[in-house]
């Protein structure tokens, strides 16, 4: 299997570019100065000029360069330590292999014999530091790219659940508004000024909200108060009960009440129509307790089973995550009740649901 960073762009290609131009022209150098005679520096510049390919061709390129390593007098430690970075950062796994032996081999073929024990170190500290060395450092940065990668998707990821989420959430409240306005209009069968500028208006605010979320731009805050106040002039009768700490709670507290209200009210409008609804917020025994019930429907809207039956659920996890719970179902009068129940609050400055 072959791990590599692929950059996209013509900035990338630059950059590959003028670093491949450096790496040949200061290894290339380095090796220079100790090469002896025009034909070892000859060796030298055709090993360096190898270094061009070392992107397409890692593996292929230390093999030629640890070949000329083998057959010239001089040496290519340089050549060689970015031929075999680059095999540790780019290379298969197969031919990457292929390419240590042949580098490994023309280490230790040439070596005196005369005494032993220099030779045993001298091929240790060899094979250290011009193949251990590089191709550990090449696997090290190869390591380090896939986890940037890695992690730029997983970003990726969480960037476009939110934004599904927030369109969920948004536009799934908005739709039901407009279809509680159309329904109205359909049932009255009569032209209603007031209902058909609210459904202009609504829909003009869903397009605009989509905008934004498309845009990965920072909407305005929608509060609770707003909330219950659309749903109003959609013709829910809301009651509101919220108490002053709703605008003391933490950031994400807050946010998350504001979804479970703005979720619950959503499937209000969609499967219960207009009718009765009490959203409450209080502390209780130091834990703050958002409840939405509603009245049971004299008749269904025509929206009633439209949902996906996820935002609940989702919603939970995300109460849970909190270290709270939340809770919905049927009342015993047919109506229904969505209640979250949070750990105990915390001020926090610059906090709070409107």
């Amino acid at each position: 299997m072959r791990f590599e960073v692929c950059r996209t762009g013509s900035g990338g290609r630059k950059r590959e570019l003028l670093t491949d131009v450096a790496a040949v022209v200061v290894c290339g150098g380095i090796d220079l100065i100790s090469a002896d005679g025009f034909d070892e520096a000859a060796w030298v510049i055709g090993a360096a000029g190898l270094l061009s390919v070392r992107r397409k061709f890692p593996a292929a390129a230390a093999v030629l360069v640890a070949s000329i390593g083998f057959l010239t007098p001089g040496q290519l430690f340089a050549v060689l330590f970015c031929a075999l970075y680059t095999v540790g950062t780019h290379a298969r796994v197969g031919a990457g292999s292929l390419a240590v032996v042949v580098a490994l081999a023309g280490l230790t073929v040439p070596l005196p014999d005369d005494d032993e024990l220099v030779n045993l170190t001298f091929l240790a500290s060899e094979v250290v530091l011009q193949i251990v060395l590089p191709l550990a450092f090449g696997l090290y940065i190869r390591r380090y790219r896939q986890m940037v990668v890695m992690q730029r998707d997983q970003a990726v990821a969480r960037e476009r659940d939110r934004i599904a989420c927030e369109m969920h959430d948004v536009l799934g409240h908005k739709l039901s508004l407009i279809a509680l306005h159309a329904g109205k209009l359909e049932l009255t069968g009569t032209a209603d000024t007031e209902t058909a500028r609210l459904l202009g208006g609504t829909s003009r605010a869903a397009m605009r909200d989509l905008r934004q979320i498309i845009g990965v731009l920072d909407a305005e805050p929608v509060t609770v108060a707003d909330l219950v106040e659309s749903s109003r002039r959609a013709g829910v009768r809301v009651e509101s009960r919220l108490s002053d700490d709703l605008r003391t709670l933490p950031p994400r507290r807050a946010d998350a009440v504001r979804r479970v209200v703005q979720e619950a009210l959503t499937n209000v409008h969609k499967h219960a129509g207009a009718v009765d609804v009490v959203v409450e917020f209080e502390i209780v025994r130091g834990r703050p307790r958002l409840t939405v019930r509603n009245s049971p429907p004299a008749q269904p809207p025509r929206t009633c089973g439209t949902g996906s039956g996820r935002g609940l659920a989702t919603l939970a996890s995300d109460v849970e995550s909190l270290g709270g719970t939340m809770s919905w179902g049927p009342r015993t009068d047919g109506g229904f009740e969505v209640t979250a129940i949070f750990e105990a609050a915390v001020s926090e400055a610059g906090g709070g649901v409107r």
